[in-house]
C-alpha cells in the first residue's frame, strides 16, 4: 500500500485508507473520493498536483493531499 503521490501515469488504484483531518475527509468524500473507490492517475511529476479521474471527473490534489490517500493498483 502506497500513497497516491507514489503511483505513475495510468495506474488505476483502489483506495484503502485515508489519513487525515475530518476537514479534508469530508472534502474528499463529497469528491467521491473516499475507501474503496477506485481511480486513475491521469499527471504525477513530482513536483505539480497530482491529476486523478474519478467518476468521469478530473481533480487536481496537492501534494500534501495525495500523500494522505493509500491505495493499491488494481
Amino acid at each position: 500500500m502506497k500513497n497516491i503521490s507514489e503511483f505513475k501515469k495510468g495506474d488505476q488504484i483502489r483506495i484503502m485508507c485515508i489519513e487525515c483531518g475530518q476537514c479534508l475527509k469530508r472534502r474528499l468524500t463529497e469528491l467521491g473520493i473516499f475507501s474503496g473507490s477506485n481511480l486513475e492517475i491521469v499527471k504525477n511529476d513530482s513536483f505539480n498536483p497530482v491529476l486523478i479521474k474519478i467518476f468521469d471527473s478530473k481533480i487536481a490534489l496537492g501534494r500534501g493531499e495525495a500523500r494522505k490517500i493509500y491505495g493499491e493498483k488494481v
